[in-house]
């Protein structure tokens, strides 16, 4: 079966009620303003869409018929938030079995493909190569605009807009710029058969690890005590409702036989350290040392001077490890550790040496 999407990108003419119309079609409910997945509106030249998937609604202006915006928004503000030059937006319809499927490589991984002239992709079918733009080609009669991208020896591969599904933006760790591909070379699917080599060993060590885990018994914490709510207190500001929420999973976790497996997310200022640092409190009430990895020296001292702010009138020893730390200062740390004098350190990879073991 073909993959069904709508595929939005700068400088598109659609007509309106097209657009509309395919909305409908993908299962999409008129609103009179968007309010959550599935939804979308029309004010003149202005379509709101909230896309099966997407975190945040999309406002897609038109000058005529012509796409001349395509912008991420915040639905309670209005405020544009990042502006895209290319969506893919899935059918709504498909929401019962698209969540729970596997997903291939002839799955969209990415909703957004924002291309920059320039800029390495990847196609599922042919590897890395370089995108050049749009193009528009005489094809059945009438022109289709198309993906141009050029691959090693200066060929030349022509993606119609139906099919750019198959093409996601290069994104990798490492700084070194990768070679192209050549177009009907098989070195491409020997990488292909490579890594599927690979997640496939990994998925099923995740697997052993997981099912270690739920066999498993973990310590069990005690209930808060009247500390905890003392120390609580000391958080200038008020709890947002997913804060609190998630400091209550955390707590009933931390109070189970059950090994904790949880993964908490949030932007920047959105409250993650005092969730961890009342899991931290929690845990020296009962006796524990609390290891706080982070992956930066500046970010150590961060912690570190807010966990001993906060922890200024109780009577738990904070350290940190890192490169602010003199070597001397670095090995009486870690003894008191060792001996169980330390209850909070922090640090960065410096706590995952050998040499430091924690005695709790």
């Amino acid at each position: 079966m073909l993959f069904k999407s709508l595929k939005l990108y700068l400088n598109q003419e659609i007509e309106l009620e097209h657009l509309s119309q395919n909305l409908i079609d993908f299962d999409y409910k008129r609103q009179e303003q968007v309010c959550g997945e599935g939804d979308f509106s029309r004010r003149g030249f202005i379509t709101d869409i909230f896309p099966f998937s997407f975190e945040l609604p999309i406002r897609i202006e038109f000058d005529n018929q012509k796409i001349v915006s395509i912008k991420t928004f915040n639905p309670s503000s209005g405020e544009a938030l990042w502006q895209h030059n290319i969506v893919i937006i899935l059918p709504y319809k498909q929401t019962s079995s698209a969540r729970g499927a596997l997903f291939n490589e002839e799955f969209p991984l990415k909703n957004f493909i924002d291309l920059n002239v320039g800029d390495l992709v990847v196609h599922n079918q042919h590897g890395i190569g370089k995108f050049l733009g749009m193009q528009k080609i005489k094809k059945a009669g009438s022109l289709k605009d198309h993906l141009v991208i050029e691959y090693d020896r200066k060929e030349t591969l022509f993606v119609p807009v139906d099919a750019m599904h198959l093409v996601q933006k290069y994104i990798a760790i490492q700084a070194a710029k990768p070679k192209l591909y050549r177009l009907g070379n098989k070195e491409w699917e020997r990488v292909k058969a490579r890594t599927r080599k690979g997640i496939q060993k990994l998925a099923w060590e995740l697997l052993g690890l997981q099912a270690m885990r739920l066999a498993s018994v973990g310590f069990k914490f005690s209930a808060d005590t009247d500390w905890q709510a003392d120390f609580e207190k000391t958080f200038p500001y008020e709890e947002t409702p997913d804060q609190d929420k998630a400091m209550q999973e955390v707590k009933a976790d931390m109070e189970s036989f059950k090994p904790m497996d949880r993964l908490l997310c949030g932007d920047v200022g959105y409250g993650k350290t005092e969730v961890a640092m009342r899991a931290a409190f929690k845990a020296v009430m009962d006796n524990k040392q609390v290891a706080y990895l982070v992956p930066t020296t500046i970010l150590a001292e961060q912690h570190y001077k807010n966990f001993t702010g906060r922890l200024k009138n109780f009577a738990v020893n904070v350290q940190m490890l890192s490169r602010f730390r003199t070597v001397a200062q670095q090995k009486e740390i870690i003894q008191e550790l060792a001996q169980g004098g330390v209850d909070i350190v922090i640090g960065t990879h410096r706590l995952l040496s050998e040499d430091v073991v924690l005695k709790i």
